[in-house]
């Protein structure tokens, strides 16, 4: 990342949405609380990893940001092959 504030890199972003989608994935057919248990991990990881090179509280944001994306993932998923299902019957 560059020493100057642009915001995070475009190729971040895409690279994170599409891992929050691929592991949204993974939680179709589960609650949404073990969804969420687990994903405090994934979380708590993120923030640390990022925080050296993006500041505690920006990586803060992009953790929970990223865990909101695979819940929101998730249920567009599991909402999509609810309308399959039913248009099939």
């Amino acid at each position: 990342m560059p020493d100057h504030d642009d915001g995070l890199a475009p190729e971040f972003v895409d690279r994170s949405a599409a891992s929050a989608a691929n592991l949204a994935l993974i939680f179709v057919g589960a609650s949404h609380e073990q969804m969420l248990a687990h994903l405090v991990t994934v979380r708590e990881r993120m923030k640390m990893r990022l925080a050296g090179s993006l500041g505690a509280e920006v990586a803060a944001f992009v953790a929970e940001s990223f865990v909101a994306t695979v819940a929101r993932c998730k249920a567009e998923i599991e909402k999509a092959a609810v309308e399959s299902s039913e248009a099939i019957q």
